[in-house]
């Protein structure tokens, strides 16, 4: 995390977004203790980023899932994180998710931090599995600390390649508050991940309908594999830390080509 972290700063971003998602990287829940959060809000601030939203994935219909979410924004407010981002579960299970959900809520209100729900990109019958319908259950909910995070690159996949982003979020817009932008190059073996703007998501018409301030985080699971478009899986080894430094600036330097010309700031 460290390096990570490092490697950010050095390309010249303002910000961090801290993941914990199981199979992208080896965490237990040991890891969102309050002095985990404080480490690695000086570790980021140190290297002159800020921390404005944080990723730790869980599934909100389950057993354990209000504790567990409990821990995640107490971790996130360690941070000084303004957004916590997770996915939701199973629509069969709505109901417990919503129960979860109406549980923390109280927490999420005093700490000041934002529940974005966010949509997978694998997997079938998920209650986020497009924006349309994630933004019905939020809208239902009717709290200004629960809101979408839509990934564009999820819903390319999780689409099975039929819908593009922008067509997916027309819909939501009033129910999102945070994006992630992901790219995924599209061959007959399967999905491969890349930096934003190598692949086969459309970045201009999606870019074009975003809020201008939207808060939007980079996503780039270079270590990750989708052969045969199958679910996500983890090399054993990593990747060069050449190829992460050449991805990350090409993405940086697309999405600052996407910013509409002539607007003072």
């Amino acid at each position: 995390m460290d390096l990570a972290v490092e490697e950010i700063a050095a390309v010249g971003a303002a910000h961090v977004e801290p993941a914990f998602i199981r199979g992208y990287v080896d965490f237990d829940e040991g890891m969102f203790a309050d002095a985990n959060a404080s480490r690695l809000r000086r570790t980021a601030k140190h290297a002159g980023l800020g921390i404005n939203a944080v990723s730790a994935h869980l599934d909100l219909s389950g057993p354990d899932a209000i504790e567990a979410l409990s821990r995640r924004i107490g971790f996130a407010a360690g941070l000084g994180a303004s957004f916590l981002i997770t996915n939701a579960g199973p629509m069969t299970d709505s109901a417990a998710i919503r129960t979860t959900i109406d549980a923390v809520l109280p927490r999420l209100e005093q700490a000041d931090i934002v529940l974005a729900l966010e949509n997978p990109g694998h997997g079938c019958g998920n209650l986020l599995g497009s924006a349309r319908s994630g933004a019905s259950f939020v809208r239902a909910i009717g709290s200004p600390h629960i809101r979408l995070n839509h990934d564009a690159g999820n819903i390319f996949t999780y689409s099975g390649e039929t819908m593009q982003p922008s067509q997916d979020i027309a819909d939501a817009i009033d129910m999102v508050g945070h994006a992630h932008l992901k790219d995924v190059v599209s061959t007959g073996a399967g999905w491969a991940f890349c930096a934003i703007g190598d692949g086969s998501v459309g970045y201009e018409p999606y870019w074009a309908m975003l809020p201008a301030m939207l808060p939007v985080s980079i996503e780039l699971p270079l270590r990750l594999e989708r052969p045969g478009r199958r679910d996500p899986e983890r090399r054993n080894t990593p990747v060069d830390i050449a190829a992460i430094r050449g991805a990350l600036r090409r993405s940086l330097d697309f999405v600052n080509a996407l910013e509409i010309p002539d607007v003072e700031f």
